[in-house]
């Protein structure tokens, strides 16, 4: 092989260079996709059920003194047993609107669009 600035380094170390940069390809490609489409909706995910257990129980405690009082309150005026299933009633038409507002919105996750430079 010749020294010197012009010569060409072997085929073995060509070979060797090659597969050096395709494993680092691939793993850079490996962590982005596992970073993008898993960490990231997991994180989403673990994000909402925080959320949705604090809100989950602010509300139980927030309508269960309102219930009470409001059962409380409509007893003065009708008998208790009445009282219980208007208010009943009605607990339930809420649930029931929140519920469809709830499950009839779309979710999206934001993803990466990834442009490959050819």
């Amino acid at each position: 092989m010749a020294e010197g600035p012009t010569a060409r380094p072997s085929v073995e170390a060509e070979l060797a260079s090659m597969v050096k940069y395709l494993d680092l390809y691939i793993r850079q490609k490996t962590d982005l996709y596992i970073q993008h489409y898993v960490l990231d909706p997991l994180d989403f995910v673990l994000r909402q059920v925080i959320y949705l257990s604090v809100v989950a129980s602010l509300l139980v405690v927030g309508t269960l003194s309102i219930s009470v009082g409001v059962i409380l309150f409509v007893s003065t005026l009708i008998p208790i047993w009445a009282a219980l299933l208007l208010c009943g009633l009605a607990s339930l038409l809420l649930a029931a609107g929140l519920a469809y507002f709830m499950f009839t919105r779309r979710l999206s996750l934001k993803t990466p669009k990834t442009v490959e430079n050819a």
